[in-house]
């Protein structure tokens, strides 16, 4: 295709299925309808058997129950992060507080959200993932069965870069997902986890002390120093960290692990980690070695509590190998407590927005730069993946195009208007069909944005700035109330995520 002079290119735009909103029937769930009907049921039986004001209660709080919705959520949705928040309240208190060494050592002892949680240490020489005796941090869910490993990974300013160049390297993330579709895949999630922070210029402030003490130009370095105070303000430190994990249930334990489902899980963990890492260098970006203990736990330490940035860094410069200044048993919160709102870890208060609507207009690569640029405050932005076999997405596509049509025949029958968004819908699915016929796989996705503060006030006003920063781009978030502990924790290198439903892509 060509261009004429002076015209730009047009760059590739991406559209990402909307979040199926449709229901069983008149937009209501199985469980929303369940309660309604069995309102209307037992509150009629009770009118004409026994009480009429009795039997009218009957109906309408079943009616209550499943048709009011509290921040866009039914009561039915609220009932059991409810019931959680009220069992941790009755339980513990919502506080916590640790009995040191944490995580790697005494593992009995973790706040709820990172219970059995563990860490194994592994040579990857074996593996060819690094020299012998190095060493790589695999993160544990004992009560999931799952194992995790995790990749640091940058890459050349993306907003920067033309069109072109954005769409392809889009187009090699996808290639570079795709493989994970099988069968039978032992691998449950994928997850890129995008943290930034204020970074402040300390450590250019303290090598311009170090090197211009005796510099006798003090008008130069008084401008210089003005210039600093400026740029600090709007400097921002950025990490993206890549997790893949894997379900021990699911993997083939073979002769040579003589029978150590562990073993064989976390073999087969750094063998799909390192052929990950090799298509991702495919896209031209720079990709490490799984992190080593130290580097794990320093990235732990960093999202659970940014005030710590300081010490870390100073500890990093007292050492010679990096790798070893953070303790693996040093690596979670000394103390925690839970409210419905927020989730206070050691200085740093946390809340976990969900994304809870997609764009829903097509958009280009870059849609969402002005969030991943946005430096107000501490926050980390996660998107979760999980892949989904070609037979379980043909089943998916039956079901969900004989609800949406079953859906519009109802309304149409009932003397309802069947609207722009269950013509989308239907349209959603149609297109699901045609790239599941031309060989592309489709993947469960969520996404989460936890916002980080040092008081609750400023926590507050993060929230409301970031929630509109993400509004700007079409993403609508709604906090995580009763879950921001969760919301936190999934946003963690661990063995950890959440449990999308209803977003296929």
């Amino acid at each position: 295709m060509t261009t004429a002079a002076g015209e730009r290119p047009q760059s590739r735009l991406y559209r990402l299925s909307p979040i199926d909103s449709t229901g069983l029937m008149f937009g209501l769930t199985l469980p929303q309808l369940v309660l309604v009907a069995g309102g209307v049921v037992i509150g009629s039986t009770v009118m004409v058997t026994a009480s009429v004001p009795v039997g009218i209660a009957t109906l309408v709080t079943g009616a209550l129950l499943g048709l009011v919705r509290i921040h866009g959520a039914s009561l039915v949705e609220l009932a059991p992060q409810g019931a959680r928040y009220v069992r941790q309240r009755l339980g513990e208190g919502g506080a916590w507080f640790s009995v040191v060494p944490l995580l790697g050592g005494d593992t009995t002892h973790a706040p709820p959200a990172l219970a059995d949680q563990d860490v194994l240490i592994v040579d990857p020489g074996p593996l060819g993932l690094g020299p012998p005796g190095a060493e790589i941090a695999v993160s544990r869910d004992r009560k999931a069965g799952t194992y995790a490993a995790t990749l640091r990974v940058a890459g050349r300013q993306f907003a920067l870069i033309d069109q072109g160049e954005q769409d392809w390297l889009v187009t090699q993330w996808g290639t570079a997902l795709q493989a994970f579709i099988a069968e039978r895949t032992p691998v449950v999630s994928i997850r890129w986890s995008e943290w930034a922070a204020p970074a402040g210029l300390e450590e250019h402030r303290r090598w311009l002390k170090e090197h211009l003490d005796d510099n006798p130009l003090h008008d130069v370095r008084q401008a210089y120093e003005q210039l600093l105070n400026e740029a600090g303000s709007r400097s921002t430190r950025h990490e993206v960290l890549v997790t893949v994990t894997v379900h021990g249930g699911k993997v083939r334990v073979g002769k040579r692990h003589d029978g150590d489902r562990v073993r064989a899980a976390v073999e087969l963990l750094l063998t799909e980690v390192r052929l990950f890492g090799q298509r991702l260098e495919g896209a031209g970006l720079l990709v490490s070695t799984p992190l080593a203990p130290g580097e794990w736990a320093r990235a732990m330490r960093l999202r659970l509590d940014p005030t710590c940035r300081a010490a870390l860094d100073g500890r990093r410069r007292s050492l010679a190998d990096t790798t070893s200044e953070v303790s693996v048993a040093n690596s979670g919160p000394t103390a925690a407590e839970s409210t419905w709102t927020a989730w206070h870890a050691d200085g740093a208060w946390h809340r976990g927005l969900y994304v809870s609507e997609w764009p829903r207009l097509d958009v280009p690569a870059r849609w969402m730069s002005d969030l991943m640029l946005y430096n107000g405050a501490v926050r980390t932005v996660s998107v979760f993946f999980e892949p989904v076999p070609r037979s379980r997405s043909q089943r998916s596509i039956t079901r969900d195009a004989a609800k949406i049509e079953s859906d519009s025949q109802q309304r149409a029958e009932k003397g309802f208007r069947v609207g722009a968004h269950h013509r989308r819908a239907a349209r959603a699915v149609e297109e699901r069909e045609e790239e599941l016929v031309a060989g592309y796989g489709e993947f469960f996705y969520a996404g989460v944005v936890c916002v980080t503060a040092t008081t609750l006030g400023e926590l507050e006003a993060a929230t409301d700035e970031i929630t509109q920063v993400a509004a700007s781009v079409g993403l609508e978030l709604r906090p995580l109330h009763g879950r921001h502990d969760q919301a936190m924790v999934a946003s963690l290198p661990i063995a950890r995520g959440i449990a999308p439903q209803g977003t296929l892509r």
